[in-house]
Order: structure tokens, then sequence, then C-alpha cells
């Protein structure tokens, strides 16, 4: 795998941050996805992050079961909005993909961001406190708008990830 793990965008990651590049390839298969998008970056960080920034994300319900409920809930309020009546959840389950994922523009863009706050704090390489901040730091996308939904103050946990990092 090269430095920018397979065509993500941005400049060198560390090692942590490759392995939750990695995860987040494999989140996007589980569910299905033709595109890594942030909301995979966030559910391999909740998942396969390092244990500060699990614990932070947990503590703002943003671990795993958290996530997948807000992101549920955003698909939901978004077929809703487009006067489609969500699936029950049992119509949804697929099989994992086989084929690998492209890198979608929210992710793209998180990583991008990621390279710029590291950079802000005259580091080579972007690290997970960087990543989440970035991640958090998106004003459009599905990432956002779920976070809204479950009330998730982002300012106060990028603060909480700045202090264990």
């Amino acid at each position: 795998m090269s430095e920018t793990a397979n065509n993500a965008p941005g400049q060198p990651l560390s090692k942590a941050v490759r392995a939750v590049v990695i995860a987040s390839v494999a989140e996007a298969q589980r569910r299905n996805s033709t595109l890594v998008e942030a909301e995979h970056l966030l559910l391999a960080l909740s998942r396969d992050g390092s244990s500060p920034i699990r614990d932070v994300l947990a503590d703002a319900g943003l671990d795993p079961a958290g996530l997948e409920a807000a992101l549920r809930a955003e698909r939901e309020a978004s077929l809703r909005v487009a006067g489609v009546e969500p699936p029950g959840e049992e119509r949804l389950v697929s099989s994992p993909r086989v084929a690998r994922p492209r890198w979608g523009a929210s992710a793209k863009e998180a990583l991008s961001r990621a390279h710029r706050v590291a950079s802000a704090h005259r580091r080579q390489r972007s690290g997970e406190a960087d990543l989440v901040t970035a991640i958090l730091g998106l004003e459009l996308g599905t990432v956002p708008r779920a976070l809204l939904l479950a009330g998730v103050d982002r300012p106060a946990v990028v603060a909480a990830v700045r202090t264990v990092a």
C-alpha cells in the first residue's frame, strides 16, 4: 500500500490513520457502498481508532451503535424529505461488496482537511485527531446531517479529541 493509501487524496498519512483508511474501505464494502465516504472513515475511527479517540467518540454517542443509529436516522429523514417512506431494515441488508470501492468526495475532503489541520499544527503527517477534526468540520453531506439529527456538539467533540491527542 502506498503512503497515500492507494490514491486516497492528500499527503502521507500516519501509521494510525493508514489503519483507519484501510478499515474505512472495509466499512464501505460491508455496507455495500461503491464509494468510501466520510461516514466510513468515522465508523472506522469508532471501531478501530486508538482507545482515547474511540472513548471520546463514545462519550459523544458516536460509538459504532450510536453512529449507525445516527446514520440510519439521517437516511430515513432524507428519504422522507424526498417523499419516500423508508424501507424496513431487513430490506436494506445486503452482501458485502467484493470490488474495492472508490474514494468519494466527502472522504477526499476529510483526508485533505486532516492534512491541512496537521500542517496548521506544523506536523508532517496527519493523525487520528486531525482526521476526527476534519470529519466533524465538514459542513455538507451525510455526516453533518447525521450528527445534527443526533444532537452531537461537534465543537465539544473536537475539543475533547484535542485533549487526548
